[in-house]
């Protein structure tokens, strides 16, 4: 049997100091929890949270056209944002198929970084580095980011950079007065701090050289103190992710699927050129596609991936399913063509069984933002 060595962020030791259960993710040892995902998930509800998630890549698209290749690469149009801009969006294939998703900031006029998720990276890497003529640039093993998300996120950037408190959502800048590009910076010894995250809080994500990786952590740690701050693993990412519905790489899509079947129709910008918009078009026309949808079940047990959910009209598949801390009970996302309206009745066969369970409106949990 082949041994496969893992990669390990810069703050692996320190995972181990809190109590982190490591595990394999995408080629990683990361942390599933610190001894309790549900605790770690309630802090971030209701106090804060802190998680690495520096396995994720960091590419670099420079240079005068850097702009316009990206857009081309995008389904959200990128070209005419203004220097601290975060926008989400999809990467797809001819065929329209998601190769990921992504947030793609604008750190000046030249220059956008884009964060892949880490199981995509060098696919992602590949496929931009095909299609697009502008300097692209792998960072994904020279940078850290942390997210430090919930309600109290703003108290402890308060202590570590009081300036980054004032940006709006979807809005990042560099700390300190350093000049020079992206990485010049963060080798000064400057974060470069978003207003952004996948929880549905309010948070933050700092974007930090390497070989600070691991004070920076501690620091962070340290003056969250007094705000409850929590180690936050994989475990509970997946869990506060799953209440707001937001879209699991690999899982809710895995290049199967377009933007349209995710019903994330809203960062599809037809007004410009972009790789599978054409197969969208025809999509959106024709109709009668799959759609990603909703439901919560009875009872406690928990659909999974690949179980097979009905409804009257139709049959379609589980994609992400879990037990969501907040309700109390087991939530889950799926699709099926025709999908089913809000409060339409659908059963899923789990386990050999078939429990009940109706569809919902997203997110599940209407907190934060």
């Amino acid at each position: 049997m082949q041994n496969i060595t893992l990669k390990r962020t810069p703050v692996y030791e320190e995972h181990l100091r809190l109590g982190g259960h490591m595990v394999e993710f995408a080629g990683w040892e990361m942390p599933l929890h610190y001894g309790s995902i549900i605790e770690e998930h309630m802090a971030v509800r209701q106090k804060v949270g802190l998680f690495d998630v520096s396995h994720m890549g960091e590419l670099l698209f420079s240079g005068e056209h850097a702009a316009r290749e990206l857009d081309r690469l995008s389904t959200n149009t990128l070209q005419d944002t203004e220097p601290g801009v975060c926008t989400y969006t999809h990467h797809l294939n001819e065929d329209g198929r998601i190769i990921d998703d992504t947030i793609a900031t604008r750190i000046s006029g030249d220059e956008f970084l884009t964060v892949p998720n880490a199981s995509k990276t060098s696919e992602v890497l590949a496929w931009v580095t095909k299609n697009a003529h502008c300097g692209i640039s792998d960072y994904s093993d020279d940078i850290c980011c942390f997210a430090l998300q919930g309600p109290a996120a703003v108290g402890v950037m308060e202590k570590i950079s009081p300036e980054a408190t004032s940006l709006g959502g979807f809005r990042g800048m560099f700390t300190g007065s350093g000049k020079g590009s992206f990485m010049q910076r963060l080798e000064g010894g400057s974060y470069y701090i978003s207003r952004t995250g996948y929880t549905g809080e309010d948070g933050f994500e700092l974007f930090v050289h390497r070989n600070r990786g691991a004070e920076t952590w501690r620091g962070i740690m340290e003056k969250g103190r007094e705000f409850g701050i929590h180690p936050v693993g994989l475990g509970a990412r997946d869990s506060l992710r799953l209440e707001k519905c937001y879209l699991l790489s690999g899982t809710d899509f895995d290049g199967k699927q377009s933007t349209l079947e995710t019903g994330y129709n809203w960062i599809i910008s037809w007004n410009h050129d972009f790789i599978g918009k054409e197969a969208l078009s025809r999509q959106k026309s024709g109709g009668g596609y799959p759609r990603l949808f909703s439901f919560l079940t009875e009872g406690k047990v928990i659909p999974r991936h690949g179980d097979i959910v009905r409804s009257e009209s139709g049959q379609g598949h589980v994609t992400s399913g879990g037990y969501s801390p907040v309700l109390g009970r087991a939530v889950a996302m799926g699709y099926m063509n025709p999908w089913p309206k809000a409060d339409g009745r659908v059963t899923i066969a789990v386990r050999g069984r078939e429990i009940d369970g109706r569809a919902v409106k997203p997110p599940f949990v209407k907190l934060g933002k």
